[in-house]
């Protein structure tokens, strides 16, 4: 009897010893790794940080006849605009992607010493005929649109890469100023707003393939099940919907920033 009691007792003991072994034997495999997956928080939106150069189309208005206020005033440089995106994956599609409606707000602006009306002659060396008086231009262009990321690719087949298309309405509001405040010109205010349509094409790149444990952590952390960095071709065709002389403030450019799917 007593010699079964020892015998019990040291396959107990073996038993115990050897539990943290066969675990970390299971997670090394993966198959704690896929159990994870398997339970992952929900995902049901998309937050993107957005930067973009950005130069407004407003020399194209045809009533300028050819004329170039905004290159005379502000020059060839674009500036930065920032923006941050919100979209809800509403829908998904098995082994394709989600879609669902996204909306987005940003800001730029641009600054330079105001040109001289009816300039005189210049004297020689000098290139242009600037003011002493500061004038600027603030865009704030907003979007509501419907967002399709194909991510059967990185669900699917594990290629990090995920492509998407968006299209809707995108809304812009202006204020041109000066010193003095809001600038006007015979009796027309230096500020509005501009409608018009918006669509973009772009590719993610999954980052969470590069460190897996650390996409683990954030995920048990805060929620985000993905994080990509990503970048998209963007055409704001703001020419005024249904508006008469709209200032065309909208452009054709490229986006990059970082997209977090929680």
């Amino acid at each position: 009897m007593r010699s079964s009691q020892l015998f019990l007792s040291v396959a107990f003991a073996a038993a115990t010893l050897a539990a943290p072994s066969f675990a970390l034997a299971d997670d090394e495999s993966g198959v704690l790794d896929s159990r994870h997956r398997k339970y992952e928080s929900p995902q049901n939106f998309a937050l993107e940080f957005r930067f973009a150069p950005y130069s407004p189309r407003i020399d194209e208005a045809p009533e300028l006849n050819a004329s170039k206020p905004y290159s005379t005033t502000f020059g060839p440089l674009k500036r930065l605009e920032i923006a941050i995106e919100f979209d809800w994956q509403a829908f998904r599609i098995p082994h394709v992607g989600t879609i669902g409606p996204g909306v987005s707000v940003g800001y730029t602006s641009m600054g330079d010493k105001a040109r001289i009306k009816n300039c005189p002659p210049l004297p020689q060396g000098q290139k242009d005929c600037q003011s002493g008086e500061d004038t600027s231009l603030e865009i704030y262009p907003m979007y509501g649109v419907l967002v399709f990321r194909a991510d059967a690719l990185q669900r699917d087949l594990h290629i990090p890469l995920v492509p998407y298309v968006k299209g809707g309405l995108g809304l812009a509001f202006w204020r041109a100023s000066n010193s003095l405040g809001t600038s006007s010109a015979d009796n027309v205010s230096g500020k509005g707003h501009t409608v018009g349509a918006q669509l973009a094409v772009g590719l993610a790149l999954h980052l969470n393939d590069f460190d897996g444990a650390a996409a683990r952590n954030l995920d048990n952390s805060v929620g985000i099940n993905h994080t990509y960095a990503f970048f998209e071709l963007m055409s704001a065709q703001l020419t005024g919907l249904g508006q008469s002389h709209a200032l065309f403030v909208g452009t054709n450019t490229w986006v990059a920033g970082l997209a977090f799917e929680m």
